[in-house]
């Protein structure tokens, strides 16, 4: 048996034996491993295996832009990688002769701003899943590290630090920079398919901007960065797909690539999660296949010995545009309306997710505030437990305060519902709450939490 048949075999194996969702808990993914894809030599059948056959394609192109001392690659994810896209991109790059060292660090519900060193993400964790698969110098296998959801059956992840893009750089050197993300974009638009042009694409380029101007400035090694955009989804309408992918695209290709990951996806999937986001199995290893053949095609068409790093680019960025804010409100409400909390395999893996509750407002305490009615978000879930809510009931009146969901809130891109709210309201949320996330310092969580 070849070493890609042995290697297929133990990965398929593993997939059959993994845990299988039952009426009781959510449907989970098997574990990520990257799968067996050996630079020479074919199957037992005499055919070039797929996985290999990219492999034989794309390699040459990865060559004709490789020095001796061959490329540096550093692949970041959010959880969309966790079902085997990273791992199989990971692979692919592992397999092509032109590739040194490849660096894949998979930490689920991540933003961009979440590998960023700046404020309120400086202590970010993920609790939902974290893969690691990096190269070490001298050794042939690399150094992995998998915590996942659901493996084994009925497991929850510990605390892991999300790693910043400012010490990777620093210490991994990368050439190319592949970057997955954009997914947790979708939970702005809390009804699914209402697009407000400029709240909305304003919250994106928030997160987008930050990170695409840092590279630009001091991304001094790389040559090639390329965006992941989100793959066909059935959470959100097309064109709320489209208006994110197009937001993000503003600040990604003044630095890079943009690619579109609708255009080599097929929603629905054969093996996908409740949120119809998530999917995991063969089609998430095509997805990181045909991502592989992108990029490989890019460097093939693109002398990346010839580029310059993104340093040495005149790149140009306009002025960070500062919204204003009402400001912190205190306000007489009664509820009018609210959202059912859901069950929590409905948005697993994550932790933390957040319910709408409908206000008619009775009368403005302190502040600014000029609506009839106003739309809070609540914490149903955080890392994993469920809030009690029960003291808010249907028509009863209650004096709070209350701040705007700012755009770089650790809230921001938390998973939401919202059954109850209108468009044009922006959402609110309790000030006490705002100190509750988990990675807040005012939270105190993780001191509680094993950070491995």
């Amino acid at each position: 048996m070849s070493r890609y048949l042995l290697g297929l075999w133990l990965w398929a194996g593993f997939a059959w034996a993994a845990p299988v969702a039952d009426d009781k808990g959510p449907e989970v993914a098997p574990e990520v491993v990257p799968r067996a894809v050996p630079v020479t030599g074919d199957d037992d059948s005499g055919e070039p295996a797929r996985g290999m056959q990219i492999a034989k394609d794309s390699s040459a192109l990865c060559l004709t832009a490789v020095s001796d001392k061959g490329l540096r690659v550093l692949i970041l994810s959010d959880s969309m990688g966790i079902g085997g896209f990273a791992g199989e991109l990971d692979a692919c790059f592992r397999a092509c002769p032109g590739v040194a060292a490849v660096h894949t660090i998979v930490a689920c519900g991540t933003n961009p701003l979440s590998w960023m060193k700046a404020p309120p993400y400086t202590n970010a964790s993920t609790r939902c899943g974290f893969i690691r698969i990096e190269t070490v110098a001298g050794k042939t296998k690399p150094a992995t590290e998998s915590d996942c959801y659901g493996t084994p059956k009925g497991h929850k992840p510990g605390a892991h630090t999300v790693p910043k893009i400012e010490d990777l750089l620093d210490r991994v050197q990368p050439d190319i920079v592949v970057f997955q993300n954009g997914n947790n974009f979708f939970d702005f638009f809390t009804q699914g398919s209402t697009i407000k042009e400029e709240t909305h694409g304003n919250l994106i380029r928030a997160h987008v901007l930050p990170l695409a101007r840092w590279l630009a400035a001091n991304a001094s090694s790389v040559r090639k960065f390329y965006w992941v955009g989100p793959p066909q989804a059935g959470n959100v309408s097309a064109e709320v797909q489209q208006f994110v992918f197009d937001s993000i695209s503003t600040g990604v290709t003044k630095i890079g690539v943009m690619l579109d990951s609708r255009k080599i996806t097929h929603y629905p999937y054969k093996n996908q999660e409740k949120d119809k986001m998530h999917f995991f199995g063969q089609a998430a290893l095509d997805w990181g296949d045909d991502t592989f053949r992108l990029i490989a095609q890019d460097l093939g068409a693109n002398d990346i010995e010839a580029a310059q790093v993104l340093t040495k680019r005149s790149i140009e960025f306009a002025p960070p545009v500062v919204q204003a804010k009402e400001g912190d409100v205190q306000l007489r409400l009664r509820l009018k309306a609210m959202t059912k909390v859901p069950e929590p395999e409905t948005f697993a893996p994550y932790g933390e997710f957040l319910v709408g509750y409908l206000y008619d407002v009775v009368k403005v305490l302190d502040g600014k505030y000029d609506e009839k009615q106003l739309l809070v978000m609540h914490p149903a879930y955080i890392k994993h437990i469920k809030q009690d809510l029960t003291r808010f009931k249907l028509t009863k009146e209650f004096d709070l305060s209350l701040a705007e969901i700012a755009e770089d809130s650790l809230w921001a891109t938390v998973h939401r519902r919202d059954d109850v709210g209108k468009p044009e309201l922006f959402p609110y949320i309790l000030t006490q709450d705002i100190g509750r996330h988990p990675d807040s310092p005012e939270c105190g969580c993780t001191e509680q939490d094993s950070t491995k």
